[in-house]
């Protein structure tokens, strides 16, 4: 778990955000060179415009805030802010003879702090890049927890001997002329939000590389429920597929249905639907549009071809009635959002096939 907030605000450390207004500058100042190189193309440059816009509003924005100036915070999803620093930093990557390899930024988690945690993340990367050999990748790693998201930043560099893997984010630098403040003030940035920042690789004793790895809060993450309470053992012995992506919801169904007795397999997409039907079956499918978007037809004719005895429940507030393409699957239409007694009762009601 992340340790306790250090004392002081960060947002109002002069050389800390001195620090992230040059690393701003230095990607955008890159894209700018890239944009004149002979011969690029209509959509290079167009792109090159859209990174130095970014980039020029975040040291606008780190200013602002350094001065006291209050800046609206929105939610985003993790995937969306990866994506928009690893491409900005493709270019002082490629300047040094190093290539980003980015995977899980397609994560859709929420977070909030999306600038904090932009400055923190172009921190490493351009430490991974800067101690990165000429040729050797530096990897970004995306990975989505219950409560909090974790990036891990790693190079195939001279790796830091233990007796630094600490002083280094107290102002100990590695590279020559640094100033040792961007560590210092990444996990400075990211206790304010709850979060943390840590080595966690490397000996520098004939073993190469660096890992560093920021845990950041999740702001859609749903406590866990505790452990269902046995109540009206009315769906005793039923098996029932849950097909959602909410995870709030999700939480609510399998709490209340397990606590009546029933078994519940969660399926997220319709890859998952797709494996769930092969395994085994079920007396009850719950499913909302969401996870089935793309092929709602193709995902109910897969469930009633495999199971055609189940009930089928469509869980959404997307629709006031039940779309023509399910008109023909006998389904039971819950809406968003609903009593769980009403799911019960239309789970217990006789089937109509």
């Amino acid at each position: 778990m992340p340790r306790v907030t250090d004392s002081g605000d960060p947002h109002r450390d002069l050389a800390g955000v001195l620090h992230d207004v040059s690393n701003a500058l230095t990607v955008l100042l890159g894209w700018v060179g890239e944009a004149r190189t002979p011969g690029a193309s209509e959509e290079m440059v167009a792109y090159a415009l859209t990174v130095i816009e970014e980039r020029a509003r975040v040291a606008r924005d780190l200013a602002r805030r350094a001065i006291g100036e209050v800046r609206l915070d929105e939610q985003r999803q993790i995937g969306a802010v990866i994506r928009e620093v690893t491409g900005a930093l493709r270019v002082e990557a490629a300047r040094k003879g190093t290539r980003l390899v980015v995977s899980g930024c397609e994560a859709t988690a929420m977070i909030s702090g999306s600038l904090d945690l932009a400055q923190i993340l172009t921190n490493l990367v351009l430490n991974a890049i800067a101690h990165a050999p000429s040729g050797t990748p530096v990897e970004v790693t995306v990975g989505v927890g219950a409560e909090y998201c974790t990036l891990v930043v790693s190079d195939e560099g001279p790796g830091i001997p233990a007796s630094r893997q600490q002083s280094i984010f107290h102002g100990d630098s590695l590279r020559p002329g640094g100033t040792g403040v961007g560590l210092r003030h990444s996990r400075a940035l990211a206790r304010a939000a709850g979060g943390e920042v840590d080595f966690v690789k490397s000996t520098g004793d004939g073993q190469k590389g660096a890992s560093f790895r920021v845990l950041w809060p999740r702001a859609d993450a749903v406590a866990e429920p505790p452990s269902p309470t046995p109540r009206a053992s009315d769906l005793e012995g039923w098996s029932i597929l849950l097909v959602e992506d909410d995870d709030a919801v999700i939480q609510l169904l399998n709490a209340t249905l397990q606590a009546r007795g029933a078994s519940v397999t969660v399926a997220l997409n319709a890859n998952q639907l797709s494996a769930a039907l092969a395994e085994q079956a079920y007396r009850a499918v719950l499913i909302d549009l969401s996870p089935i978007a793309e092929n709602p037809d193709r995902a109910l004719a897969d469930i009633r071809s495999r199971l055609p005895q189940a009930k089928i429940l469509l869980i959404t507030g997307n629709v006031d009635a039940l779309p023509a393409t399910f008109s023909d699957h006998n389904i039971e239409l819950v809406r968003k959002p609903f009593d769980m007694g009403e799911v019960i009762r239309v789970l217990r009601s006789p089937l109509s096939i």
